[in-house]
């Protein structure tokens, strides 16, 4: 099997689904959706259904890596990428602040999925 395919359909999975995300975030700073009415106005905004097509989009790739690769290593490589990404996102976009924990957690689902395709590797 060649993985290369595998983690550029999950990089881009990832990239797709964050920025989805983060289009809809970026609607919702500063506000708390309390009634129905709240919920239907927010999700027509422009913003919120572009950032619901990215992640649409980006489901379609994920579909794509499913299909030429074991379940057991596209979505755990596809998760932690996504991870990845999200931590960055709110860094950067959102001014997050990132704890020892999350770093260390990133480093165990990174370590986790290195093992994993090695495992495939081995198991090829």
């Amino acid at each position: 099997m060649n993985f290369l395919p595998v983690v550029v359909y999950s990089i881009l999975y990832a990239a797709i689904n964050v920025s989805g995300a983060a289009l809809i975030k970026s609607d919702l700073k500063n506000q708390t959706l309390a009634g129905l009415s709240d919920y239907f106005f927010f999700l027509i905004r422009w913003r919120v259904i572009a950032g619901f097509a990215l992640v649409f989009l980006s489901a379609i790739i994920l579909i794509k890596a499913l299909s030429i690769a074991k379940i057991s290593l596209v979505n755990p490589m596809a998760t932690g990428i996504n991870f990845g990404f999200t931590l960055m996102a709110g860094y950067f976009v959102f001014q997050e602040r990132i704890t020892i924990s999350h770093y260390i957690g990133l480093a165990l689902i990174l370590g986790g999925i290195l093992i994993i395709s090695l495992a495939e590797r081995a198991a090829a």
